[in-house]
């Protein structure tokens, strides 16, 4: 089942950085037993197109976990959701900070009602500093960590991404939080909190921007496809004559040389035309006389770095991508096959696995209450009648 077998991880996250980070440590084995409101769930799964009751999107952030529903605003249930999470080892949530605090659910209570408990707590600024008590998603995150001040044309206003970067690589970043702790654990026998904020992981992942500002008083900008060092990559895509797009990228002198010597033989720049500006120019204009599959033969011949530029239906039919088993088809509770994303990263002998799809709201309740709090029947019937869980 995984090598996080054995591993019970409560989540009280929300779309998306905390239920991403709870999908990872599920896809290798965790038990994550997703809480959620009895009358609308996780606001996921209203997000993007619905299949059914469900977005498709939830079907993919929402597997391998078990819905339980629970109002934990109740009396009976915040005593139950308590009672889960003195057997559990993780709490994931990213409520705003002071949410849980006051619904005694917060980092105090939980360490003395369990201290081997591991709590990844995310929010928009962190619990502490000025700005914690700030909302914030994920393209505010992405705004203040720099990352969208780099992103877009040097002479038009900047771009977010059309995905969900901020709260994709928070949750990344929480999970390898979590295993962080639970390796500590290991040696002290004691949990500890995590607190981490939005925007943290891409302020780490853009590691240059500030050191060259401090050092040298170098403030980076957006330069369209093009890397912010001057003349240091030459990254660009490049239209081609069949309504398609290319990436090619050189990052080093021998790659860089290897585009020259192109464009001097193709004789579409001359000798002393060598910046890495005029090579890009040069380089889109050679590719836009050539349709994708040539002119990505002939790059590669060159043993220039290319690849395309590709859409959904390019990822679904691609031999690459389906001889790494990047996809996996995952029935859901409708019976549907959905095709999406599979576990990353592959190990070897303990590999993770999808094992089912986003579960229906409340679909294993009783199953949960049962198995971990031994609750009866008659129990169970009882908090359903009071509207505690459904």
């Amino acid at each position: 089942m995984g090598p996080l077998q054995g591993l019970r991880v409560v989540e009280l996250g929300h779309a998306l950085a905390g239920p991403f980070g709870g999908a990872l440590l599920g896809d290798f084995g965790a038990d994550v037993i997703k809480i959620e409101h009895p009358r609308q769930g996780d606001s996921l799964r209203d997000m993007g197109p619905k299949l059914g009751e469900n977005s498709v999107w939830w079907r993919v952030t929402g597997r391998n976990k078990r819905s339980v529903c629970i109002d934990f605003k109740k009396p009976e249930g915040l005593s139950l959701v308590q009672d889960l999470l003195r057997t559990a080892d993780v709490l994931i949530e990213n409520f705003r900070p002071g949410v849980l605090d006051r619904s005694g659910l917060g980092w105090s209570d939980l360490s003395r009602l369990n201290p081997r408990l591991v709590m990844l707590s995310i929010s928009g600024f962190g619990s502490g500093g000025p700005y914690s008590e700030r909302p914030g998603f994920g393209k505010i995150a992405e705004a203040f960590s720099g990352a969208t001040h780099l992103t877009g044309q040097a002479d038009a206003p900047a771009v977010h991404p059309g995905y969900s970067l901020g709260d994709a690589t928070t949750g990344l970043m929480g999970a390898f939080g979590v295993m962080v702790a639970l390796q500590e654990r290991d040696r002290s026998g004691k949990g500890q909190l995590i607190d981490l904020a939005l925007y943290e992981s891409l302020l780490r992942m853009i590691e240059w921007q500030v050191p060259l500002k401090q050092m040298l008083g170098w403030e980076a900008h957006r330069k369209g496809n093009q890397f912010p060092f001057e003349d240091a990559f030459l990254t660009d895509i490049c239209a081609t004559a069949d309504d398609s797009d290319i990436v090619v990228s050189a990052a080093t002198t021998k790659a860089l040389d290897a585009i020259r010597r192109l464009l001097t033989d193709e004789d579409v720049i001359g000798p002393s035309s060598g910046t890495t500006a005029e090579m890009a120019a040069a380089l889109r204009d050679w590719v836009a006389k050539r349709p994708r599959e040539e002119a990505l033969r002939l790059l590669r011949e060159r043993d220039i770095v290319a690849g395309p530029v590709y859409s959904a239906s390019d990822i679904i039919a691609d031999e690459h991508i389906a001889a790494r088993q990047n996809l996996v088809s995952v029935p859901d509770v409708t019976g549907a096959d959905v095709l999406m994303p599979n576990v990353v990263p592959k190990l070897e002998t303990t590999p993770g696995s999808v094992r089912w799809a986003g579960p229906a709201l409340g679909q294993h309740s009783d199953e949960v209450l049962t198995e971990c709090l031994a609750l009866s029947e008659a129990e169970l019937a009882e908090l359903r009648a009071d509207g505690v869980i459904r």
